[in-house]
């Protein structure tokens, strides 16, 4: 902790009048203690602020409705942003995160629906352009075409061998699970696609574009808000959650419904369409890590050994059953809801 203020802290809080009594660092932000109160300074990614417009995301959510966001507050001179020595910074009320002290499955929840009505409150429709959606299916289905190469070659090559590594013998394991999820996400793609190409509009919304549990703030009235948009920009829904969800499934094995529960906590606010669940599945079911890992292996210069190797490839594995569970339980419901438009 700081006692004294720094020259450079008070110099750039001047320019919205505040004279600082003491700070301290935490985490990336400059907790400033004053007479007016306690602010949050951060210093920004230039870059980011300016080709994000992060002021103007901010305010154009306020300025309809949404106050689960933590205001921007500007200078005197009316700036929002301040350049200090080539560095940019911002302020904003500090707020106590008392929800992390709390059930962590309720902020969670908390999360899921804030972000719900974030994406319900900036929804717009745009007319679909066909020769773009033409554009992204080739290349996609293009680029997985080519990793599904990549995936049968490397099986075709292990198991020509009179002796498998333990690398290609973790692989074979793995192999019909990681075909049979790409061959699922690419049915969801083409489902996708089909339907795509029979719609006029579609969505765009305000993405957070840095979603995650770190950046989600509950105060002691029980109000949630979302702090660092830095990345946020107007794209389809389901960025901020497969963005997320991706993330938050590395770990070790786990199946668990609360995750499901959340997207639960989100449409209720939030109702994702059939095209937008489509491609949600299919980009969460992807194995992406696979394709990948294995060409890095096939190129490997030593770097790693082989223990560090299989080590990575059951962390992909676990990753990939992660997600399996998830989708499973969303395609799951889908199959219910159909059933039940169909018994009426």
């Amino acid at each position: 902790m700081y006692t004294k203020p720094k020259d450079e802290i008070s110099v750039i809080l001047a320019q919205y009048h505040i004279v600082p009594n003491y700070f301290e660092t935490v985490g990336k932000v400059v907790k400033v203690y004053t007479n007016q109160g306690v602010f949050a300074l951060k210093e920004a990614n230039a870059n980011r602020v300016y080709r994000n417009n992060l002021v103007a995301n901010v305010r154009s959510l306020q300025d309809k409705g949404f106050r689960n966001v933590v205001p921007i507050y500007h200078t005197q001179n009316g700036d929002y942003v301040v350049e200090y020595n080539t560095k940019h910074y911002y302020l904003m009320p500090w707020i106590e995160n008392v929800d992390s002290r709390s059930d962590e499955n309720l902020h969670f929840q908390r999360m899921f629906t804030s972000l719900g009505k974030m994406h319900n409150r900036t929804q717009k429709e745009k007319k679909v352009d066909k020769e773009q959606l033409q554009t992204h299916f080739d290349k996609l289905t293009s680029r997985w075409s080519k990793d599904k190469e990549v995936l049968e070659t490397f099986i075709e090559s292990a198991e020509s061998n009179w002796y498998m590594s333990p690398y290609e013998l973790s692989y074979c394991t793995y192999f019909h699970k990681v075909l049979s999820a790409h061959n699922f996400a690419k049915a969801q793609l083409e489902e996708w696609y089909k339907k795509m190409k029979e719609t006029e509009n579609t969505r765009i919304v305000m993405n957070h574009g840095s979603l995650s549990i770190s950046h989600f703030l509950v105060n002691e009235r029980g109000e949630g808000v979302f702090i660092n948009l830095e990345n946020a920009q107007e794209t389809t829904p389901i960025q901020d959650l497969t963005n997320y969800y991706k993330s938050s499934f590395k770990t070790y094995p786990i199946q668990q419904t609360e995750r499901n529960n959340w997207l639960k906590m989100y449409e209720k606010n939030f109702s994702l369409r059939e095209e937008e669940k489509l491609l949600f599945m299919s980009y969460m079911a992807y194995p992406t890590q696979f394709s990948n890992k294995i060409s890095a292996y096939m190129k490997r210069s030593g770097a790693k050994n082989e223990k560090e190797n299989v080590k990575n490839l059951l962390h992909s594995f676990w990753h990939m059953n992660n997600i399996e569970f998830f989708v499973s339980k969303i395609r799951e419901e889908i199959e219910a809801a159909k059933a039940v438009d169909i018994d009426m």
